[in-house]
Protein backbone atom coordinates (compact mmCIF):
# COMPACT_ATOMS: atom_id res chain seq x y z
CA UNK A 1 0.00 0.00 0.00
CA UNK A 2 1.66 3.52 -0.97
CA UNK A 3 1.17 5.95 1.61
CA UNK A 4 1.35 8.70 -0.61
CA UNK A 5 -1.85 7.98 -2.31
CA UNK A 6 -4.05 6.93 0.62
CA UNK A 7 -6.08 8.92 2.78
CA UNK A 8 -6.77 8.83 6.91
CA UNK A 9 -9.09 5.90 6.27
CA UNK A 10 -6.22 3.58 4.81
CA UNK A 11 -3.41 5.00 7.10
CA UNK A 12 -5.74 3.63 9.60
CA UNK A 13 -6.55 0.36 8.83
CA UNK A 14 -3.02 -0.10 7.82
CA UNK A 15 -2.24 1.05 11.27
CA UNK A 16 -5.08 -1.47 12.75
CA UNK A 17 -4.07 -4.09 11.22
CA UNK A 18 -0.09 -3.63 12.34
CA UNK A 19 -0.98 -3.21 15.80
CA UNK A 20 -3.65 -5.98 16.15
CA UNK A 21 -0.40 -8.02 14.90
CA UNK A 22 0.89 -7.43 18.23
CA UNK A 23 -2.21 -8.34 20.30
CA UNK A 24 -3.56 -4.45 20.97
CA UNK A 25 -7.23 -4.15 21.44
CA UNK A 26 -9.56 -1.21 19.97
CA UNK A 27 -10.10 1.08 22.73
CA UNK A 28 -13.32 3.22 21.96
CA UNK A 29 -14.89 6.14 24.37
CA UNK A 30 -17.30 8.67 24.37
CA UNK A 31 -17.12 11.90 23.13
CA UNK A 32 -16.89 13.45 27.40
CA UNK A 33 -16.24 12.72 30.47
CA UNK A 34 -16.95 14.00 33.68
CA UNK A 35 -14.97 16.85 34.46
CA UNK A 36 -13.95 16.03 37.64
CA UNK A 37 -11.55 13.46 36.01
CA UNK A 38 -9.50 16.42 33.95
CA UNK A 39 -10.06 19.00 37.08
CA UNK A 40 -8.20 16.53 39.66
CA UNK A 41 -5.12 15.64 36.60
CA UNK A 42 -4.31 19.14 35.61
CA UNK A 43 -0.92 18.53 36.00
CA UNK A 44 -1.29 15.61 33.09
CA UNK A 45 -3.16 17.82 30.35
CA UNK A 46 -1.43 19.74 27.56
CA UNK A 47 -3.72 22.47 28.49
CA UNK A 48 -6.00 23.29 31.33
CA UNK A 49 -8.40 24.81 28.93
CA UNK A 50 -11.42 22.81 28.73
CA UNK A 51 -15.02 22.81 26.97
CA UNK A 52 -17.83 21.96 29.68
CA UNK A 53 -21.32 21.36 29.81
CA UNK A 54 -24.13 20.56 32.07
CA UNK A 55 -26.24 17.16 31.66
CA UNK A 56 -30.12 17.25 33.26
CA UNK A 57 -29.08 15.05 36.18
CA UNK A 58 -27.02 18.50 37.08
CA UNK A 59 -23.26 16.63 36.00
CA UNK A 60 -20.17 19.09 34.62
CA UNK A 61 -19.13 16.83 31.62
CA UNK A 62 -16.29 18.01 29.50
CA UNK A 63 -15.21 17.40 25.85
CA UNK A 64 -12.16 15.11 26.22
CA UNK A 65 -9.23 16.87 25.98
CA UNK A 66 -7.27 13.66 26.51
CA UNK A 67 -7.11 10.14 25.28
CA UNK A 68 -5.13 8.93 27.80
CA UNK A 69 -6.36 9.75 31.19
CA UNK A 70 -9.50 7.48 30.11
CA UNK A 71 -7.53 4.92 28.96
CA UNK A 72 -5.81 4.97 32.52
CA UNK A 73 -8.92 4.96 34.50
CA UNK A 74 -10.25 2.35 32.43
CA UNK A 75 -7.89 0.66 33.65
CA UNK A 76 -8.03 1.37 37.33
CA UNK A 77 -7.54 -2.22 39.46
CA UNK A 78 -6.69 -4.63 36.88
CA UNK A 79 -3.23 -6.66 37.21
CA UNK A 80 -0.91 -7.15 34.24
CA UNK A 81 -0.41 -5.27 31.55
CA UNK A 82 -3.33 -4.11 28.81
CA UNK A 83 -2.18 -3.41 25.25
CA UNK A 84 -4.97 -0.98 23.80
CA UNK A 85 -5.24 1.57 20.52
CA UNK A 86 -7.37 3.86 19.50
CA UNK A 87 -8.75 6.23 17.22
CA UNK A 88 -10.34 9.57 18.92
CA UNK A 89 -11.05 13.05 18.58
CA UNK A 90 -9.84 15.12 21.49
CA UNK A 91 -10.33 18.73 21.98
CA UNK A 92 -8.60 21.18 22.79
CA UNK A 93 -6.89 24.70 22.41
CA UNK A 94 -4.50 24.81 18.94
CA UNK A 95 -2.34 27.06 21.22
CA UNK A 96 -1.88 28.81 24.74
CA UNK A 97 -4.91 30.81 24.19
CA UNK A 98 -6.04 30.07 20.90
CA UNK A 99 -9.14 28.72 19.57
CA UNK A 100 -10.67 25.34 20.36
CA UNK A 101 -10.29 22.95 17.44
CA UNK A 102 -11.29 18.75 17.31
CA UNK A 103 -7.87 16.77 16.62
CA UNK A 104 -8.06 13.60 15.22
CA UNK A 105 -5.49 11.22 17.33
CA UNK A 106 -4.56 7.35 16.24
CA UNK A 107 -2.37 5.95 18.61
CA UNK A 108 -1.86 3.01 21.32
CA UNK A 109 -1.14 2.66 24.78
CA UNK A 110 0.68 -0.19 27.34
CA UNK A 111 -0.60 0.24 30.83
CA UNK A 112 0.21 -2.25 33.89
CA UNK A 113 3.22 -4.27 34.23
CA UNK A 114 5.30 -1.88 31.53
CA UNK A 115 9.15 -3.75 31.29
CA UNK A 116 12.29 -2.94 29.12
CA UNK A 117 10.57 -5.75 26.18
CA UNK A 118 7.54 -3.12 26.45
CA UNK A 119 9.13 0.00 25.72
CA UNK A 120 11.06 -1.87 23.07
CA UNK A 121 7.80 -3.00 21.15
CA UNK A 122 6.03 0.45 21.66
CA UNK A 123 8.92 2.42 20.10
CA UNK A 124 9.37 0.02 17.16
CA UNK A 125 5.37 0.65 16.37
CA UNK A 126 6.14 4.46 16.60
CA UNK A 127 8.36 3.92 13.98
CA UNK A 128 6.64 1.81 12.11
CA UNK A 129 3.58 4.25 11.94
CA UNK A 130 6.27 6.69 10.72
CA UNK A 131 6.65 4.50 7.95
CA UNK A 132 2.95 3.90 7.29
CA UNK A 133 2.22 8.02 6.98
CA UNK A 134 5.17 7.43 4.27
CA UNK A 135 8.37 9.91 3.28
CA UNK A 136 11.34 10.44 5.18
CA UNK A 137 11.25 10.18 8.58
CA UNK A 138 12.97 10.30 11.86
CA UNK A 139 11.98 9.62 15.62
CA UNK A 140 13.74 11.88 17.85
CA UNK A 141 14.32 10.73 21.99
CA UNK A 142 15.22 11.86 25.25
CA UNK A 143 15.03 11.19 28.72
CA UNK A 144 13.67 13.37 31.68
CA UNK A 145 16.01 11.67 33.92
CA UNK A 146 18.87 13.83 32.11
CA UNK A 147 17.67 17.14 33.07
CA UNK A 148 16.26 15.73 36.29
CA UNK A 149 19.78 15.00 36.87
CA UNK A 150 20.99 17.79 35.94
CA UNK A 151 18.99 19.95 38.45
CA UNK A 152 20.16 17.26 41.10
CA UNK A 153 23.55 18.49 40.39
CA UNK A 154 22.84 21.56 41.26
CA UNK A 155 21.14 20.90 44.11
CA UNK A 156 17.53 21.29 42.73
CA UNK A 157 14.52 19.08 42.71
CA UNK A 158 14.20 20.52 38.79
CA UNK A 159 15.46 22.91 36.68
CA UNK A 160 14.08 26.74 36.54
CA UNK A 161 11.64 27.39 34.16
CA UNK A 162 13.86 30.11 32.10
CA UNK A 163 16.18 27.43 31.68
CA UNK A 164 14.27 24.61 30.82
CA UNK A 165 12.10 27.09 28.13
CA UNK A 166 15.79 27.99 26.57
CA UNK A 167 16.23 24.35 26.45
CA UNK A 168 12.96 23.19 24.94
CA UNK A 169 13.59 25.94 22.14
CA UNK A 170 17.46 25.21 21.64
CA UNK A 171 18.10 28.73 22.68
CA UNK A 172 21.94 29.23 23.17
CA UNK A 173 21.61 32.58 22.74
CA UNK A 174 19.80 33.60 26.26
CA UNK A 175 21.23 30.18 28.12
CA UNK A 176 24.33 32.02 29.92
CA UNK A 177 21.51 34.86 31.22
CA UNK A 178 18.78 32.62 32.17
CA UNK A 179 21.36 30.62 33.94
CA UNK A 180 22.78 33.34 35.53
CA UNK A 181 19.49 34.65 37.09
CA UNK A 182 18.89 31.83 38.27
CA UNK A 183 21.74 31.41 39.98
CA UNK A 184 23.47 28.13 38.43
CA UNK A 185 26.48 29.71 37.54
CA UNK A 186 28.38 29.99 34.39
CA UNK A 187 29.51 26.26 34.33
CA UNK A 188 26.37 24.86 34.57
CA UNK A 189 25.41 27.24 31.41
CA UNK A 190 28.80 26.17 29.08
CA UNK A 191 27.79 22.39 30.14
CA UNK A 192 24.14 22.91 28.65
CA UNK A 193 25.16 25.02 25.35
CA UNK A 194 27.81 22.29 24.74
CA UNK A 195 24.68 19.63 25.37
CA UNK A 196 22.59 21.19 23.14
CA UNK A 197 25.05 22.32 20.81
CA UNK A 198 26.50 18.58 20.30
CA UNK A 199 27.30 16.52 17.20
CA UNK A 200 27.84 13.27 16.04
CA UNK A 201 27.06 9.52 16.79
CA UNK A 202 24.45 8.82 19.07
CA UNK A 203 26.43 7.43 21.14
CA UNK A 204 28.98 10.40 21.26
CA UNK A 205 26.70 12.52 21.96
CA UNK A 206 25.03 10.08 25.18
CA UNK A 207 29.02 9.73 26.21
CA UNK A 208 29.68 13.56 25.84
CA UNK A 209 26.11 13.78 28.75
CA UNK A 210 28.27 11.30 31.08
CA UNK A 211 31.33 13.40 30.82
CA UNK A 212 29.65 16.59 31.44
CA UNK A 213 27.84 15.21 34.31
CA UNK A 214 29.98 12.15 35.82
CA UNK A 215 28.45 13.06 39.24
CA UNK A 216 25.13 12.16 37.98
CA UNK A 217 23.47 8.49 38.42
CA UNK A 218 20.00 9.89 36.66
CA UNK A 219 22.46 11.24 33.56
CA UNK A 220 23.63 7.58 33.54
CA UNK A 221 21.14 5.61 33.85
CA UNK A 222 19.18 7.44 31.27
CA UNK A 223 21.97 7.40 28.39
CA UNK A 224 21.78 3.34 29.03
CA UNK A 225 18.34 3.57 28.41
CA UNK A 226 18.36 5.71 25.71
CA UNK A 227 21.43 3.64 23.57
CA UNK A 228 19.28 0.49 24.04
CA UNK A 229 16.36 2.49 22.52
CA UNK A 230 18.47 4.04 19.46
CA UNK A 231 20.46 0.51 18.80
CA UNK A 232 16.88 -1.23 19.07
CA UNK A 233 15.19 1.12 16.64
CA UNK A 234 18.50 1.31 14.07
CA UNK A 235 18.47 -2.69 13.72
CA UNK A 236 14.72 -2.78 12.89
CA UNK A 237 15.74 -0.33 10.13
CA UNK A 238 14.26 2.75 11.49
CA UNK A 239 16.18 6.08 11.72
CA UNK A 240 16.16 7.55 15.67
CA UNK A 241 18.01 10.36 16.86
CA UNK A 242 18.74 11.51 20.42
CA UNK A 243 18.08 15.31 20.73
CA UNK A 244 18.86 16.60 24.26
CA UNK A 245 16.03 19.69 23.49
CA UNK A 246 13.12 17.63 24.03
CA UNK A 247 12.61 17.74 27.80
CA UNK A 248 8.77 17.81 27.24
CA UNK A 249 6.92 18.09 30.64
CA UNK A 250 8.52 16.29 33.52
CA UNK A 251 4.99 16.50 35.33
CA UNK A 252 3.59 14.24 33.17
CA UNK A 253 6.50 12.40 31.55
CA UNK A 254 9.04 10.30 33.75
CA UNK A 255 10.99 8.29 31.43
CA UNK A 256 12.25 8.24 27.49
CA UNK A 257 10.25 11.00 25.49
CA UNK A 258 9.54 10.84 21.72
CA UNK A 259 8.81 12.78 18.73
CA UNK A 260 8.23 11.89 14.85
CA UNK A 261 9.05 14.55 12.30
CA UNK A 262 8.22 13.63 8.42
CA UNK A 263 9.62 15.50 5.70
CA UNK A 264 6.61 16.13 4.47
CA UNK A 265 5.22 18.18 7.48
CA UNK A 266 6.11 21.49 8.87
CA UNK A 267 5.98 19.64 12.75
CA UNK A 268 6.17 16.83 15.29
CA UNK A 269 3.24 14.57 14.06
CA UNK A 270 3.87 11.77 16.62
CA UNK A 271 4.68 12.25 20.45
CA UNK A 272 4.49 10.16 23.09
CA UNK A 273 6.63 8.64 26.20
CA UNK A 274 6.90 7.09 29.10
CA UNK A 275 3.92 7.80 32.34
CA UNK A 276 4.50 5.67 35.08
CA UNK A 277 3.44 8.74 37.66
CA UNK A 278 -0.45 8.83 36.20
CA UNK A 279 -0.59 5.23 36.29
CA UNK A 280 0.31 4.66 39.47
CA UNK A 281 -1.83 7.60 40.89
CA UNK A 282 -4.67 5.77 39.36
CA UNK A 283 -3.93 2.25 40.74
CA UNK A 284 -3.89 1.01 37.01
CA UNK A 285 -0.38 -0.78 37.58
CA UNK A 286 3.83 0.23 38.04
CA UNK A 287 3.76 1.85 34.80
CA UNK A 288 2.50 2.88 31.26
CA UNK A 289 3.93 4.20 27.63
CA UNK A 290 2.21 5.16 24.20
CA UNK A 291 2.07 7.58 21.71
CA UNK A 292 -0.51 9.54 19.37
CA UNK A 293 -0.42 10.20 15.63
CA UNK A 294 -1.84 13.12 14.42
CA UNK A 295 -4.15 11.89 11.85
CA UNK A 296 -5.66 16.12 11.02
CA UNK A 297 -1.65 16.67 10.37
CA UNK A 298 -1.35 13.32 7.49
CA UNK A 299 -4.73 14.53 6.18
CA UNK A 300 -3.51 18.11 5.34
CA UNK A 301 -0.19 17.15 3.77
CA UNK A 302 0.31 17.29 -0.04
CA UNK A 303 -0.21 13.91 -1.79
CA UNK A 304 2.12 13.56 -4.89
CA UNK A 305 -0.47 11.38 -6.68
CA UNK A 306 -3.70 10.71 -6.31
CA UNK A 307 -3.77 6.90 -7.15
CA UNK A 308 -0.40 5.21 -8.03
CA UNK A 309 -2.10 3.81 -10.99
CA UNK A 310 -4.67 5.25 -13.67
CA UNK A 311 -6.42 2.14 -15.50
CA UNK A 312 -7.85 3.48 -18.56
CA UNK A 313 -10.41 1.03 -20.38
CA UNK A 314 -11.49 1.51 -23.78
CA UNK A 315 -16.02 1.55 -25.01
CA UNK A 316 -15.98 -2.11 -25.73
CA UNK A 317 -13.97 -3.07 -22.16
CA UNK A 318 -15.40 -6.30 -20.69
CA UNK A 319 -16.53 -4.87 -17.14
CA UNK A 320 -15.50 -7.94 -15.04
CA UNK A 321 -12.03 -8.22 -16.68
CA UNK A 322 -11.35 -4.47 -15.82
CA UNK A 323 -12.52 -5.02 -12.63
CA UNK A 324 -10.38 -7.82 -12.24
CA UNK A 325 -7.46 -6.24 -12.96
CA UNK A 326 -8.28 -3.56 -10.76
CA UNK A 327 -8.38 -5.90 -7.99
CA UNK A 328 -5.36 -6.92 -8.89
CA UNK A 329 -3.66 -4.08 -8.87
CA UNK A 330 -5.23 -2.88 -5.45
CA UNK A 331 -4.15 -6.94 -4.18
CA UNK A 332 -0.25 -6.10 -5.48
CA UNK A 333 0.19 -3.19 -3.04
CA UNK A 334 -0.80 0.24 -5.42
CA UNK A 335 -3.83 1.97 -5.31
CA UNK A 336 -6.16 2.37 -8.68
CA UNK A 337 -8.52 4.69 -10.62
CA UNK A 338 -10.59 2.97 -13.10
CA UNK A 339 -11.61 5.29 -16.12
CA UNK A 340 -12.77 5.42 -19.22
CA UNK A 341 -10.38 8.64 -19.66
CA UNK A 342 -8.04 10.98 -18.10
CA UNK A 343 -9.85 12.84 -15.32
CA UNK A 344 -9.03 16.56 -15.12
CA UNK A 345 -6.69 17.96 -12.33
CA UNK A 346 -5.42 14.48 -11.05
CA UNK A 347 -1.93 12.38 -10.74
CA UNK A 348 -0.78 9.28 -11.22
CA UNK A 349 2.48 7.47 -10.59
CA UNK A 350 1.53 5.63 -13.80
CA UNK A 351 -0.74 4.40 -16.54
CA UNK A 352 -1.99 1.31 -17.68
CA UNK A 353 -4.66 0.42 -20.50
CA UNK A 354 -6.94 -1.69 -21.46
CA UNK A 355 -8.60 -2.30 -24.82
Amino acid sequence: MKAEACGEERLYLSLKELYESLGYARFKMRRFEEYSLYADNFNFLRSRDVITFGDKNGRLLALKPDVTLSIVKGCTGGKGLKKVYYRESVYRPDRPGGQFREINQIGLECVGDVDEYVQTEVLYLAAESMKAVGGGYVLELSHTGIFRGIAACCGRDGLPEEVAACIGARNLHDMRGACLACGLGEDVAAKLCTLLGCGGSEEQKLSLLCSLFPGSAECAAAARELSLAVRSLEQGGARAEIDFSLSDDPAYYNGIVFRGYGENFPGAILTGGRYDNLVKKFGAGSGGIGFALCADAFEGARRQFDADVLLLYGEGADPQKVLLRARQIAAEGESVYAAKRVPEAMKFARTEKMD
